[in-house]
């Protein structure tokens, strides 16, 4: 190899070394602006400056804002929904692991804060806006179901909506706190044994009630 051959590759090396350190501190300032203000009220040139990069540089390494917003959430989702499909194949091969996987989904909504709260509350204006309403569709999918199982018919769709909407805001309530952990991992823990038993005597209520109305 000649030495402007050597030289071309190390100054390439080094070109798309800096390429990539420009397009870390993007997505980290980027993702405390749209932690702070949200998508729409998000400012690219606040971005650049905490990053410590010119506009120009901003479009060299994302086409506009919701790519810079799509680079910080992307990964997070396609993580998540491979989890989700996991842990509920794993759950249904054995119902004695709920409580690891609730554990497991905890650490790893508590390692992305940041990332589900943009997602879940701070990504209106954007093409993120309506996935905190699959995730809703999601666990009332599931809801629907486990209570139809027990119950034998298919539950009040309202019913189930309010009680999804709890549960979620539970979580929300959870990743948003100021908790660390292992608190998180407890209070979640908490949640579900208090969310179970009352799922099992509110199912037990409504079978009563379909066979007292029935009678």
């Amino acid at each position: 190899m000649t030495d402007e051959l050597v030289y071309a590759n190390i100054t390439y090396v080094m070109e798309d070394e800096r390429r990539k350190q420009t397009e870390q501190n993007l997505i980290k300032s980027g993702k405390a602006e749209f932690l702070s203000k949200g998508y729409v009220k998000a400012n690219l040139r606040d971005i650049c400056k905490a990053a410590g990069v010119t506009t120009g540089a901003f479009y060299f390494s994302f086409e506009n804002k919701e790519a810079l917003l799509a680079a910080i959430l992307d990964p997070v989702i396609a993580e998540y929904r491979n989890m989700c499909s996991g842990l509920a194949k794993r759950e249904e091969d054995d119902p004695g692991t709920a409580e690891d996987n609730e554990r497991l989904m905890m650490e790893y909504l508590s390692a992305h804060r940041a990332e589900v709260i943009i997602l879940m509350e701070k990504s209106g204006g954007s093409r993120y806006e309506g996935f905190r309403k699959q995730v809703d569709a999601q666990m009332q999918a599931a809801f629907t179901s486990y209570f139809t199982k027990f119950m034998g018919k298919s539950p009040d769709p309202e019913l189930i909506r309010i009680l999804v909407a709890m549960r979620l805001c539970g979580y929300m309530e959870l990743v948003k706190g100021d908790y660390t952990v292992k608190e998180r991992v407890r209070l979640a823990k908490d949640i579900g044994i208090h969310a179970d038993a009352g799922t099992i005597s509110l199912i037990k209520y409504l079978k009563e009630d379909s066979e007292a109305y029935r009678r």
